[in-house]
């Protein structure tokens, strides 16, 4: 028996084979010439998300709880409060003159080291900073509590202060204050809530009986009201 195998047959290229090839390449041809006509092919793009603006949180104010200068307790900030008293100085009425002239400061007053106050010689502003306190702030600038309460009237509990509001503070309690068109030595004072005669006589170094002399309309030193103006006579020096 021969072990040897028959060689393979040769393949040969028939009609029909070359057939398809022609036909392939034809349409392969056909394909190409028509994306080159419509400029290429075009892939799609995914959609741009449109920019969303977000808005800022607004900016928070804090409250500093401050020791008060006569009762020694500590007052702390309602939780959730979103207004403070505004400690800007009220509109006088159009019938107020401008402050009178204040006192000369000595170069090395420490109060010289801040802003003054638009149009009111010898006023100066102070922004309250975190952990200060009415008191601590008047021991700094050596002026007496009586005398800041006196400066900034607007203040409804003086125990508590807001941090970046503005602190008025002076040698002369009477600087804030519009002068009596009428005589010399006399400021007008607009009643805050809260206010007591006594309590405003007290702030102001005057004697309550001065008070109520220069305010003859008051017969009664308990009942005033908020808004009300009072004249109060400068103590003499």
């Amino acid at each position: 028996m021969d072990g040897s195998r028959p060689a393979p047959g040769r393949r040969t290229l028939t009609p029909a084979v070359l057939a398809s090839a022609l036909f392939a390449a034809c349409c392969a041809v056909g394909a190409i010439t028509f994306v080159a006509a419509r400029g290429g092919l075009q892939m799609p793009v995914a959609p741009t998300a449109p920019a969303v603006a977000l808005a800022s949180p607004a900016a928070s104010v804090t409250a500093v709880p401050t020791t008060s200068p006569t009762t020694g307790t500590t007052a702390l900030p309602t939780a959730g409060a979103t207004s403070e008293p505004s400690l800007a100085p009220s509109a006088a009425p159009p019938s107020f003159a401008p402050s009178q002239g204040a006192p000369t400061l000595d170069p090395s007053d420490p109060l010289l080291r801040l802003p003054a106050c638009p149009d009111l010689p010898g006023c100066f502003e102070y922004t309250i900073q975190r952990a200060d306190s009415l008191s601590g702030v008047a021991s700094r600038y050596q002026i007496p509590v009586s005398t800041v309460l006196a400066l900034n009237p607007e203040l409804v509990d003086p125990s508590v202060i807001v941090v970046g509001h503005i602190l008025y503070l002076g040698r002369d309690p009477f600087v804030r204050l519009p002068v009596c068109v009428d005589q010399p030595n006399c400021s007008l004072y607009r009643v805050q809530p809260g206010d007591r005669l006594s309590t405003i006589a007290g702030r102001y170094g005057i004697t309550l009986d001065a008070i109520l002399a220069e305010n003859p309309e008051i017969t009664d030193p308990n009942l005033i009201s908020t808004g009300q103006v009072i004249r109060l006579p400068h103590p003499a020096t």
